[in-house]
């Protein structure tokens, strides 16, 4: 069996299908309520749930979890109880573990899978982290949906209006989410924007009232509960039910027992209470206005305001909308039972295909912009009789982006990959230039940006740390990054080096806490100027080179300078055999130096192999601030061996990494002495010289200071998996 689970920060209920009527119904729960407290009593004989574990929690009772919903997401201990950390993720695992159980006592039919909605403006993380709580639960979600549209599901199926756009306000018990969604043609129910605030609602209304309360027992008793935990407990405990009273009457007077005191009371007035919160709801105003700006819509296009959430319940919420909208909302579903029937719903609708974004211009508004169209008439009301036949669209509900370098190279900026507000799934890719090194491992850094701001104001939920990256001549490589929001409104994040076809390793590792490097300026220079390489070849040019041996050895060498970047590398030759000679100084000018190898000749300076190149290499590259590199090309044996690896460890003693090829009677085990590592020691045949070349310069191209740097963005086309 498939459930729809509205999983509420107060209240929590459970729907399904009928298999009778084909229209969805609340699953009361053990106790015949349709709606069961979000609350977790831990008792020594086992877990409380329901009214029992709220008339508990009310009372003040110790080991009692609720609110939890509101902490999804962290990576904190919500709650100790017992001497066990609960996270906000187990607490709700728990919770949907009752639910489900529950549920599965009353239908006498086990539940295998659930649609579970969130507020509209949970994070990826949040998401992902109820996903987690209902497989720890026992449940496959089907999928994660949000509330506003599920609302809005429930909804239209009794009232659908072609041409009609409903702004659904939904005020739960700890979130409020505000979203605009289209009756189309066709059965098609489009959200065309959504804003909300996760940490905004009944919660911290029962805070403001808790307040007024507590200053009221003060001024009756002398006696402030704020100085004293338990009576501040009892005091606040009260704050939700003479919320709902107040929703019925202009006053309420609430008896309170002291400790130490006795029993007073207190009234409180609706009027003083509704002051007291005029800042919570102008809160919500601020989302209403979001959500019409984002859509390029207007009050007078907005066709009914939809109340969803308990707290609507509460006159002032429907007068302030009134007041700011001019229209009175309606509230033609049971702002409770509402969402889970939504979501029971959803359990029965195909599923949406990925849509592909057209990447958006550096710098431009990172949210989807919607057309608000010529004014259309409104159809009639009508109930939907097939319910699989309403398509549902959903929207990205933040801006998905990168911290990137802007193109300046002055400040870290937010570079959106797919604006807020489009429709999901949907998958968006941007091209980066990054700069690689030779000498150490090539990773891109990926901290994924959730809304529109600069870096430090948006979330950041995730870091990505792309790995395998090749290193390419002359340093600079594109790397295509991908995100895909999925039906859930999950990121996922892939990433391909230029033209391939298979992604790169990528994994994820914690977001460090300090993030503040992202918020200061940086110096340009340091990512545009790259950092210089000084080369010293030396060749052998004894005897044994004579003829074609030099002549492959020379192709070999001008091969190797054609294929270096020359803006940021200098190269000299040494030509060395009785005696050693530097034929040509450090030069950037490639023609030049391969003329000076083109001119070496065979016994140029002796024909035996009594010397070595290293003084004149050391002379040539002492002093140089960049990377040194010594390529020594032999053939034959060398006389002064011990003389010539003694010189040779002076060049590593000061950073100068010597690269040894040998061929014909070379001795190996000279080559591995006087080059830095025994992997710079290559023993080749003479057809293989230019190819050896060719990897070394390969692998020691240039890099930038801006190693790593995710510099410039480029437009790129999106990819499916791997193949």
């Amino acid at each position: 069996m498939v459930v729809g689970i509205d999983l509420g920060t107060t209240f929590s209920a459970v729907a399904l299908i009928d298999s009778n009527t084909g229209l969805p119904k609340i699953i009361p729960n053990r106790e015949g309520s349709n709606t069961t407290p979000s609350i977790i009593q831990f008792t020594d004989e086992g877990l409380v749930f329901g009214s029992e574990a709220k008339d508990a929690f009310d009372a003040g009772v110790a080991d009692c979890a609720a609110s939890f919903k509101r902490n999804m997401g962290l990576d904190k201990t919500y709650c100790t109880i017992g001497g066990k950390d609960y996270t906000a993720e187990d607490l709700s695992a728990i919770l949907l573990r009752h639910l489900k159980e529950d549920a599965e006592f009353v239908m006498k039919e086990p539940i295998e899978e659930a649609v579970i909605t969130v507020p509209a403006y949970f994070y990826s993380k949040e998401r992902e982290a109820t996903m987690k709580a209902a497989r720890l639960a026992g449940l496959k979600v089907r999928k994660i949906i949000n509330e506003p549209t599920a609302a809005a599901i429930a909804y239209g199926l009794n009232h659908w209006r072609t041409n009609a756009k409903i702004l659904v306000f939904d005020l739960g018990g700890g979130t409020c989410d505000v979203t605009l969604v289209a009756m189309e043609r066709e059965n098609d129910l489009s959200t065309i924007a959504t804003s909300g605030d996760h940490i905004l609602g009944g919660r911290d209304w029962d805070a403001m009232l808790g307040k007024l309360m507590a200053e009221k027992v003060l001024d009756e008793t002398g006696i402030d509960p704020r100085e004293d935990q338990e009576t501040l407990t009892l005091v606040t405990r009260l704050a939700e039910s003479c919320k709902k009273q107040l929703s019925q009457k202009a006053s309420v007077k609430i008896p309170v027992s002291i400790p130490g005191f006795g029993q007073c009371t207190i009234e409180i007035k609706r009027e003083e209470f509704e002051n007291l919160t005029v800042a919570l709801l102008n809160r919500t105003g601020t989302l209403c206005t979001t959500v019409l700006k984002d859509a390029g819509v207007r009050w007078p296009d907005i066709t009914d305001i939809l109340l969803v959430g308990g707290l609507t319940r509460m006159p002032q919420v429907s007068n302030y909308l009134l007041g700011l909208s001019g229209k009175k909302p309606i509230s033609h579903v049971n702002p409770d039972e509402a969402v889970a029937l939504g979501a029971a719903v959803q359990t029965v609708l195909k599923e949406p295909v990925y849509t592909t974004l057209a990447a958006i211009p550096s710098g431009a508004n990172s949210r989807a912009k919607k057309p608000s169209g010529i004014n259309t008439a409104i159809g009639q009301e009508k109930r939907i009789s097939n319910i699989t036949l309403l398509k549902v669209s959903d929207v990205t509900t933040h801006a998905m982006g990168i911290i990137a370098i802007n193109q300046e190279g002055t400040e870290y900026i937010n570079e959106t990959i797919i604006p807020a507000n489009n429709s999901i799934p949907v998958k968006s890719a941007r091209a980066f230039k990054f700069y690689t090194s030779s000498r150490e491992e090539n990773e891109l850094e990926i901290y994924v940006l959730q809304g529109d701001k600069k870096p430090l104001d948006c979330v950041i939920p995730y870091k990505f740390v792309v790995s395998g990256i090749r290193h390419v001549n002359g340093g600079q490589t594109i790397l295509r990054v991908q995100y895909s929001y999925d039906q859930n409104g999950v990121i996922h994040v892939q990433a391909r080096q230029d033209k391939d076809t298979v992604d790169l390793p990528i994994h994820k590792e914690p977001v460090p806490d300090d993030m503040s490097k992202y918020g200061r300026p940086l110096d340009p220079e340091e990512f545009k100027a790259k950092e210089e390489t000084f080369v010293m070849l030396a060749v052998d040019v004894s005897g044994s080179m004579s003829g074609a041996p030099l002549k492959d050895a020379q192709d070999a060498m001008c091969s190797f300078v054609s294929q270096m970047d020359m803006s940021a590398t200098q190269v000299g030759v040494v030509a060395v055999s009785d005696n050693s000679e530097v034929v040509q100084h450090l030069t950037s000018d490639a023609k030049k130096c391969s003329a000076a190898i083109r001119h070496i000749s065979c016994g140029q300076t002796g024909y035996g192999n009594s010397a070595h190149p290293f003084t004149e290499i050391r002379n040539e590259l002492s002093g140089r601030r960049g990377r040194r590199f010594a390529i020594i090309l032999a053939d034959g044996v060398w006389d002064a061996q011990d003389k010539a690896i003694t010189a040779a460890k002076k060049c590593h003693s000061e950073n100068i990494e010597v690269a040894a090829i040998g061929f014909g009677a070379a001795d190996e085990c000279f080559l591995q002495n006087i080059s830095s590592s025994n992997a710079n020691a290559l023993f080749v045949s003479q057809s293989e010289l230019t190819r050896t070349f060719g990897k070394i310069a390969q692998s020691m191209g240039n890099s930038t200071g801006a190693k790593g740097r995710d510099k410039d963005t480029l437009n790129t086309d999106t990819w499916e998996e791997s193949i």
